[in-house]
């Protein structure tokens, strides 16, 4: 699959000229110092992040930056703040270790959840109805709700580089589930990360299909069988530095379409003489960023910011 058959699937974006921000309320935790910024999504709405700055950090420096994407689990309520322990689930707080080894950690909102979810009369649409009006809306305006998604993360990185303690040099993304499937297209997306770790975030579509296993609606693209399925997207994506993590008893995603992807971006980083830059795994687990995951991810980074 070439990235000119790629991106145009994912819809029409029409970038600005400037990206600006407003520092908002910052809070001080045991660790670390939570900074909210506000800026303007793809289409100019007003939305909101969290960064994340180990305690004592010299801002006077530039530090090594994580954007860190938060899952889905049909937990629309919770957003931004999980992956730091904020809210949500505890098992989940990929961002601490991060911020224990000295990375700065900003989180964005994807749109759908916590403080983006969809409002109906005043009320936010319970389960999935929201998702799925969003994912309608952006097809009606021949968009796609992935290419949303992308887009207003581009939106978060011409506002983070402007950020004086943020080295534009060293950014990496990372993410679980949804998050871990948005850190793999985002890298692909905008080749300025550096790294970028995904767990539990992909699958071969036409085997997801073929065992009926439903997704989040940002997985889907019109088209994209026509051309290919995952697997050749890291073609695209290599040779970016890459930590692939899945489980072998996840019931979302089949431990044969993981193996297949391990197997096959291992073929990608070879062909380019890269295969240093990759870890691929599928662990004796579930669907999950477990504590050892999460190490591998800090010595990941570490290695390459």
């Amino acid at each position: 699959m070439k990235r000119e058959t790629l991106l145009p699937l994912l819809g029409n974006f029409t970038r600005r000229e400037e990206y600006p921000y407003t520092l908002l309320q910052r809070t001080c935790h045991s660790s670390f110092v939570a900074q909210e910024i506000s800026y303007a999504d793809c289409d100019g709405t007003s939305i909101e992040a969290t960064i994340l700055i180990p305690t004592n950090l010299d801002l006077e420096k530039k530090h090594p930056t994580i954007i860190a994407c938060h899952q889905h689990a049909n937990q629309y309520e919770i957003g931004m703040g999980e992956p730091a322990g904020l809210c949500g689930n505890t098992d989940n707080t990929f961002a601490l270790p991060l911020l224990e080894a000295g990375f700065v950690v900003i989180c964005p909102e994807h749109i759908g959840f916590g403080r983006r979810r969809v409002y109906r009369d005043g009320v936010a649409m319970a389960g999935r109805d929201g998702e799925r009006w969003l994912f309608i809306q952006e097809l009606l305006i021949g968009r796609t709700l992935l290419g949303k998604a992308l887009e207003d993360l581009y939106c978060l990185f011409e506002v983070m580089i402007q950020l004086p303690y943020v080295d534009t040099e060293r950014i990496g993304i990372a993410g679980h589930s949804l998050g871990g499937m948005m850190s793999f297209w985002y890298a692909l997306y905008d080749k300025r990360i550096k790294a970028v770790a995904s767990s539990c975030g992909i699958g071969p579509l036409a085997l997801l299909q073929e065992r009926r296993i439903n997704h989040n609606l940002s997985m889907y693209l019109p088209g994209f069988l026509n051309h290919g399925d995952i697997e050749e997207l890291f073609d695209l994506i290599s040779p970016t530095p890459l930590y692939l993590t899945f489980g072998a008893h996840d019931p979302i995603f089949p431990s044969e379409g993981s193996l297949l992807l391990c197997e096959r971006a291992k073929k990608a980083y070879t062909q380019v003489d890269h295969l240093d830059a990759l870890i691929t795994e599928v662990t004796d687990d579930g669907h999950g960023y477990t504590d050892q995951k999460q190490k591998t991810s800090v010595a990941f980074f570490l290695r390459w910011l």
